[in-house]
């Protein structure tokens, strides 16, 4: 068993400049999305008049179309051209889409179609960043310590969760909307220019760049047919998605309209629910093998606790237990997407990477904004204690998927 220094010492983290400034750059980006998305969700439930609820769902739809639209192209030459610069070329594209709408919102000409079409615009740049630095995970850090790398990297989102909402309903009250806009361009500017620091070379081989232009996606679809287990786990990924996803939908609806708090209150618990995400992830990323013979099973569990806690979201009206409901929620979260991110990152072969999790987050994000218009009109129709109920009932009921797989998932690694 290594000592605790030890552990530290060969954390991915420690050991890999690179791979640092790479983690640095996605938390700052990922950070001035959390401004951005507390303003935006704000504004909207604000101002969005009788059919704020429903225009939620559709402004959260916009964020995800983008992404499905365009995953299949990005995903292609994040495998043909450097990966570097595929990030560098994102965090340019969404900077400047976020300094036209920060423009529009300060000369008073914002409105609701203009904010969907801005969002859809810079989701479209987030398959090409995302799929290229999926695939740059292995290159940057080794195969030893991709588990902890893959751990750290699934961490980035929550981690920039709890410190964006934080301090999110503060900034957002001193800097308001328009700061909101102007903070998520910046720190766009900032990945820009850490991804640029990255010295390891991140370009595909002269070979696989030949392959890759005659195959293109069907590369991974072919895959796909050869390995059937890796496609079930992913559609159980895609699953899980689409039911969990609505959280941050409900959070900004139960303040808004059970609790009736102020802003900071979404803040605060949008924090509870990615810190437990951080807890669940870096935990991981320190422990990251775990015991084939188990891991479905843990799985499993995490899935009904996970939906156990959002029932608790849905009829226990008390800011405190939501808050730690929502803790125990993220725990869950982050367990198992890091574990289900881990297993498909050891058996993907590196050269089809950035196809197959673009693929991978197409399919994904296809059905989100099915989810997010769905749990919109439901929380317009329907009380929203039993629109919050439906999506923890389904993910204890899509876990129990779970239990009928191993010997499959396990058959690819003979």
């Amino acid at each position: 068993m290594m000592e605790k220094n030890e552990i530290i010492y060969q954390h991915p983290l420690v050991l890999f400049r690179d791979f640092r400034i790479f983690f640095l750059g996605r938390i700052i980006s990922a950070i001035g999305d959390k401004f951005f998305t507390i303003a935006l969700v704000w504004w909207v439930v604000s101002y969005g008049g009788d059919n704020s609820k429903l225009h939620l769902g559709l402004l959260m739809a916009s964020n995800v179309v983008g992404v499905v639209v365009f995953a299949p192209w990005m995903g292609t030459l994040a495998d043909k051209l450097d990966k570097k610069y595929c990030m560098m070329a994102a965090d340019a594209g969404r900077f400047t889409i976020l300094a036209l709408l920060a423009y529009f919102f300060y000369r008073g000409e914002l409105n609701l179609p203009l904010l969907y079409f801005c969002c859809f615009a810079i989701a479209a740049f987030v398959p090409l960043f995302e799929a290229a630095s999926s695939s740059s995970i292995l290159p940057l850090t080794d195969a030893q310590r991709l588990p902890g790398a893959v751990a750290i990297d699934s961490s980035v989102l929550e981690l920039s969760n709890v410190l964006g909402a934080a301090v999110g309903g503060v900034i957002l009250a001193a800097i308001g909307t328009l700061g909101a806009f102007i903070g998520n361009g910046l720190s766009f500017l900032l990945s820009f220019c850490f991804i640029w620091a990255i010295r390891t070379d991140l370009k595909p081989s002269t070979d696989f760049r030949e392959e890759s232009q005659q195959g293109q996606m069907g590369e991974a679809f072919s895959y796909l047919m050869k390995n059937p287990a890796i496609g079930i786990l992913a559609l159980i990924f895609c699953i899980i998605n689409f039911f969990a996803a609505p959280l941050v939908l409900f959070i900004p609806m139960v303040v808004k309209f059970i609790l009736q708090y102020s802003v900071g209150w979404v803040a605060a618990l949008e924090g509870s629910l990615a810190l437990g995400a951080v807890v669940g992830t870096l935990a991981l990323s320190f422990f990251p093998r775990l015991n084939r013979g188990s891991i479905y099973r843990k799985t499993f569990l995490s899935l009904v606790t996970m939906g156990a806690m959002v029932l608790v979201m849905a009829w226990v009206q008390n800011e405190l237990a939501i808050i730690f409901a929502l803790f125990v929620a993220g725990i869950t979260m982050g367990f198992v997407n890091t574990t289900l991110q881990t297993t498909l990152q050891q058996f993907i072969p590196n050269e089809i990477k950035g196809r197959f999790f673009a693929l991978a987050s197409a399919a994904s994000f296809a059905l989100m904004p099915l989810s997010f218009v769905f749990n919109g009109l439901a929380s317009q129709y329907f009380p929203l204690s039993w629109a919050i109920a439906f999506n923890g009932v389904a993910l204890m009921i899509t876990s129990v998927a779970l239990l009928f797989i191993p010997r499959i998932i396990e058959g690819t690694d003979e």
